[in-house]
């Protein structure tokens, strides 16, 4: 989320493998739960009821699964300063799945262990929040993806040609509010201030004393979904939060999934696993740098600190879990119309910024509107996301020809260059993928 971290190192739901610190269930253990009762409660009342078969993951494959995991986690954690990990993989939008954890949610002695209920921060996995809300309010005549800046927010007459559509694409050229020494020193210096949306642009909109560099084609920038929040608001007369509980969460049943324009509720921090703030590296609007704007932050647990710097760019909360049920969503086209699904698939070459019909030896990295799709070397070209803030890490692979689908979370934005969150996705794919069809 902080900066372009879309990067790839290369529900019947349940077998249970207990151990101490971990728990698998496939889909929710409450439902399982709830469906045994009510078969129960039929039979007690004399109604015939049909044997089924449950779905389960063959055992020892649910055990390499949580071995990966385990081996995963020690071998990075010294490395990325991580302290747990979780993971959903999902074999067709209804199931089976295997869920599976390892580690403690923080550094504490007396820290808890990884469950069902442990919620990180998506990052910029939630851009997707943006994209939907913003094409459905097109599906619904109130904007279209053609319009422009100037139309809706006038007050920026520097960007007034940028379309909506090269917002949610990142090829608008705008510069990027998360790299400038003011957003860093707002994290070092006022951690739990509320942002609002006109801040976050002021950051990155041109003037006398804020010269940032202009690039041209594609350019990841988080300055483009707040924007593209502003004019989804003006555009439905609603908050953005709003929106997104609206279109997003309660319209396809992400239980476990927050969205808050600042803080969340201490009952949403209570579920968050804590995240550390790792990363040494320089800003990208750093000259000459010695020391990064952000050495005061390092170390520090980002588990409590206000969202509102991220929001629309990458500010929800979720389970590995939920991240899969939406994103199945997303891809299965249970979101938008089909004019809308067709523009949401669209891609933009990261290294021309250009539009192509998928990628390819030339073009290995794709660009959509808050998705991306990358070559990700022996794992083929694939639908993908990493997302980032200061303290956690997000990321799912989707297998489309095998409806196969990897999500995986942890707590840390790592070291700079140490991150190897894609090698637990590889991992996990090499245990569950299918067999290849016998000629």
């Amino acid at each position: 989320m902080r900066r372009r971290k879309n990067n790839y190192s290369v529900p019947v739901h349940v077998a249970k493998v207990e151990a101490p610190g971990r728990r698998q269930c496939f889909a929710s253990c409450k439902e399982a739960d709830m469906r045994n009762g009510l078969v129960a409660m039929l039979a007690g009342a004399g109604m015939t009821v049909l044997a089924t078969t449950t779905l389960v993951a063959e055992p020892t494959q649910v055990e390499k699964v949580q071995a990966a995991l385990d081996a995963w986690l020690a071998a990075r954690a010294p490395i990325e300063k991580v302290t747990g990990i979780a993971a959903y993989i999902s074999f067709g939008a209804a199931g089976p799945a295997i869920e599976a954890f390892a580690g403690k949610v923080g550094r504490s002695p007396d820290a808890g262990p990884v469950d069902q209920d442990t919620l990180y921060q998506m990052g910029s996995t939630s851009k997707s929040f943006t994209a939907a809300v913003i094409l459905q309010l097109e599906a619904a005549d109130k904007l279209s993806i053609s319009d422009t800046l100037g139309k809706w927010l006038p007050q920026y007459p520097a960007w007034k040609e940028v379309t909506i559509r090269r917002l949610l694409d990142m090829t608008s050229g705008i510069p990027n509010y998360s790299e400038t020494e003011w957003m860093s020193r707002s994290w070092a210096n006022e951690p739990m201030r509320p942002l609002r949306f006109k801040e976050l642009v002021d950051a990155a909109y041109p003037s006398a004393t804020n010269k940032l560099p202009v690039r041209k084609g594609y350019d990841y920038s988080n300055t483009n979904y707040i924007l593209a929040a502003m004019i989804a608001e003006k555009a439905s007369g609603k908050p953005f939060r709003d929106l997104v509980h609206e279109l997003v969460i309660k319209r396809h049943g992400l239980y476990s999934t927050f969205y808050e324009a600042s803080s969340y509720p201490e009952s949403v921090i209570h579920r968050l696993s804590h995240g550390y703030f790792e990363n040494e590296a320089c800003a990208d609007y750093q000259p000459k740098c010695r020391e990064t704007w952000n050495a005061p932050v390092i170390g520090r647990d980002m588990r409590e600190p206000s969202a509102s710097w991220m929001q629309a760019a990458g500010g929800a909360v979720s389970s590995a879990r939920d991240v899969d049920r939406w994103m199945r969503a997303v891809f299965g086209g249970k979101v938008v119309p089909p004019k809308q699904q067709k523009e949401w698939m669209q891609l933009v070459s990261t290294k021309t910024g250009k539009p192509i019909a998928r990628v390819s030896g030339d073009d290995p990295s794709g660009f959509a509107l808050g998705l991306a799709k990358k070559n990700l070397g022996p794992l083929g070209a694939q639908w993908f996301y990493e997302g980032m803030s200061l303290g956690y890490r997000t990321l799912y692979v989707f297998f489309a020809d095998q409806d196969l689908m990897i999500t995986v979370q942890t707590n840390s934005q790592p070291p700079e260059g140490t991150d190897k969150l894609g090698d637990a996705v590889t991992a996990l794919y090499e245990i569950v993928k299918k067999p290849p069809k016998a000629d």
